[in-house]
């Protein structure tokens, strides 16, 4: 009876013994871009070399939105451009509908459900460093650009405001003045005082934001309100934009289409001209096609109004090496004045045209925008 008491004593003395190895053993800390998170159910606990969390905590402070599907017993992470799915008991999940295997399967217990940590941070794009010395895990994460994106975002919605607004000073904030663009905007105040056009930004695309840099396609609309007449438009540009002083500013601008928002019943409905004017006007686009056919540089610009020295003569610089690369032959065909206002008239024209040395023929439509001095 002495020898199993004293056996006993020491098996109870081995268990005493072990007891505070086992509590002293420091709790699993983690960190995201060095904030320590706070897990309010459960805590973290290594697993087979595999480091498991209760997944909302996680979830929320990498910026997903949580759902919790019991039935299936699915936890899904949502964010920007991005799909997260584990089930309970497989090592399998998906990222964006791609399949990932997993160090170790998802879990419940007592009512809380653990996921491996190192997944997840790898998935939402961050680095994941494990120190065993601190029982701790470090994840970072690439800078959230979603600050960026609404920047740039109210970025354009201002140049639409300012442009409506007729605001120079305005578009000249969001401008890099080291920009060749710059230049335009130091023009627009004549613009302004000339065109009243309404502005539509009908598409916004953020393709890139690397560091100072981004890139961005927009479609966007310009109705003509009153003044000299210019069809209505749709425009595609590519934006390079650049960050100074702590603002993106539009630094480069590149057309890349532009489409004119003139249905071909409209092109083709009459408007009220009187005959007066519409001779004079059929007139003049017989002289043009005369001109072009012939290649005589001078009854080509004598047809056209002046639009001030620099840009006439650039004008004539463009026809001149038109004239010299190509040898077209132009065949006029149906023509209607469809916007007629005092001294000004907007005419659709048809024509075909054929080079020389092909035999194809290409017909196209063109308007002409006709004024009366």
């Amino acid at each position: 009876m002495k020898r199993m008491l004293s056996v006993i004593a020491v098996v109870m003395l081995a268990l005493i013994l072990s007891v505070p190895v086992f509590a002293a053993q420091k709790p699993i800390d983690v960190f995201i871009n060095g904030t320590k998170v706070s897990f309010n159910t459960g805590a973290p606990y290594l697993e087979k070399d595999s480091v498991l969390v209760p997944f909302r905590a996680v979830f929320e402070k990498l910026g997903l939105q949580v759902l919790w599907n019991a039935k299936t017993g699915t936890v899904t992470g949502t964010g920007s451009g991005l799909k997260i799915q584990l089930k309970i008991g497989s090592n399998r999940a998906t990222v964006n509908g791609i399949v990932k295997k997993l160090s170790a399967a998802p879990l419940t217990s007592a009512g809380t459900t653990y996921i491996p940590l190192r997944f997840i941070g790898e998935a939402t794009g961050g680095t994941v460093l494990w120190e065993p010395a601190a029982r701790s895990v470090r994840i970072t994460t690439a800078p959230s650009k979603a600050a960026d994106e609404a920047e740039i975002t109210v970025m354009f919605n201002n140049m639409i405001k300012y442009m409506n607004e007729e605001n120079a000073l305005g578009m000249n904030s969001i401008i890099d003045p080291e920009s060749y663009f710059s230049e335009y905007v130091s023009s627009l105040e004549s613009t302004f005082a000339t065109f009243d056009i309404k502005n539509i930004l009908n598409n916004l695309n953020i393709i890139s934001i690397e560091g100072d840099e981004a890139i961005v396609t927009t479609s966007e609309s310009s109705l003509r309100i009153s003044g000299p007449y210019i069809p209505d438009e749709e425009y595609k540009y590519i934006y390079t934009l650049i960050r100074k002083d702590n603002s993106w500013k539009i630094s480069e601008v590149q057309e890349q289409e532009s489409t004119i928002l003139l249905s071909y019943t409209q092109a083709l409905k009459p408007a009220d001209a009187p005959q007066q004017d519409t001779t004079s006007i059929n007139n003049t686009l017989s002289s043009y096609y005369k001109a072009l056919n012939d290649e005589n540089l001078n009854e080509v610009l004598a047809t056209m109004a002046s639009v001030g020295e620099e840009e006439d003569a650039q004008l004539s610089s463009d026809f001149e090496q038109y004239f010299s690369n190509n040898n077209v032959r132009y065949t006029p065909g149906i023509s209607n004045i469809f916007y007629m206002n005092g001294n000004e008239a907007a005419v659709y024209t048809e024509h075909k045209m054929k080079e020389a040395k092909e035999t194809d023929t290409y017909e196209q439509g063109i308007i002409f925008v006709f004024s009366k001095s």
